[in-house]
């Protein structure tokens, strides 16, 4: 069966991110309300993958979750897929009532920022004025999930230059009360999809160093044959696929909500990536320090994701 879902998903997410979102199309840092960021959310609307969060296709689909999230990572993707899929989404499905909070997906991506009441630096990704942004905190008792005016955004440049920053800003537009036992699980699997993201990017990071390794030559042969390169991405390259294992006990537990083992998860997966995006630049030397170079771009994404997915897990634990 899984290897169905692999073959299936593969061809189908994984084909369309590829043909309509190469990793080089990151570095336009296009808004959510550009043409072609429009015509890309509407395949991926059309074509019922906003729709991956909920209870039918988890049951049907729920171990392809992560190599959609390995995909989205390769990809660089820079819309807010698995906010809007596998939070925003699964959220309305377990409560109705949150239709007066979160708007349309399919007109309006949901970005997203998880946090504790009176958090008050309120940072957030983000992608144009039609997408909607939305807050979920952890109150003493359950959680509120409010929603933002885009107009009263205060922008800024972040770390990761494929998508902008905003500081939320005045008072929310829209709220609604949650309880824990329906706001965990959907964040446990969202984290999930979140964290196979992080390796996809390290993932494909590592594959640009495994490749420059056996291309680049010094003293008469590849350096991919020099030990000390040689061991590195090895250990890299385990140390991701360790992480692989831990997102995926993460998927299997995510119908009762277990902050221990999402906090081991995060702290796995976000060091072996930050090790494996950190050696691809090493290995590659003075261009990988470049600004022309993609490796500098799965860096900067790679940190940004492992920020985020250690600050989930902390806030699901606490």
């Amino acid at each position: 069966m899984h290897s169905e879902i692999r073959t299936l998903l593969s061809s189908t997410f994984g084909r369309l991110l590829e043909q309509q979102h190469p990793a080089a199309y990151a570095r336009r840092a296009l808004p959510a309300d550009d043409d072609a960021q429009r015509a890309l959310w509407k395949q991926l609307a059309e074509g019922g993958w906003l729709e991956a969060g909920s209870e039918a296709f988890q049951a049907e689909y729920g171990p392809g979750t992560q190599l959609m999230g390995e995909w989205a990572g390769r990809a660089l993707l820079t819309l807010p897929y698995g906010a809007s899929a596998f939070l925003a989404s699964a959220l309305l499905e377990q409560t109705p009532a949150l239709s007066e909070v979160v708007l349309d997906l399919a007109a309006h991506p949901a970005s997203i920022r998880c946090d504790r009441a009176g958090d008050e630096q309120g940072w957030i990704d983000a992608y144009g004025p039609t997408a909607q942004y939305l807050r979920l905190s952890r109150q003493d008792e359950g959680w509120r999930l409010a929603r933002y005016d885009p107009a009263m955004l205060e922008s800024v440049q972040g770390l990761d230059p494929t998508v902008a920053l905003a500081r939320l800003r005045g008072p929310a537009v829209a709220q609604a009360a949650l309880p824990s036992a329906q706001a965990l699980p959907a964040l446990q699997n969202h984290l999930a999809f979140l964290l196979a993201q992080l390796v996809g990017t390290a993932s494909a990071s590592l594959d640009l160093a495994i490749a420059y390794a056996k291309e680049r030559e010094q003293f008469g042969r590849p350096i991919g044959q020099f030990q000390a390169i040689k061991h590195a991405l090895v250990d890299a390259w385990t140390g991701l696929d360790n992480s692989r294992y831990a997102v995926e006990a993460l998927l299997a537990a995510r119908d009762s909500a277990d902050p221990e083992l999402a906090a081991l998860s995060a702290r796995l997966a976000a060091s072996a990536s930050r090790r494996a995006v950190k050696l691809s630049i090493q290995v590659h030397g003075g261009i990988g320090f470049s600004w022309e170079h993609d490796a500098q771009l799965y860096l900067k994404r790679a940190y940004r994701l492992a920020v985020e997915a250690e600050r989930l897990a902390a806030l699901m634990r606490n």
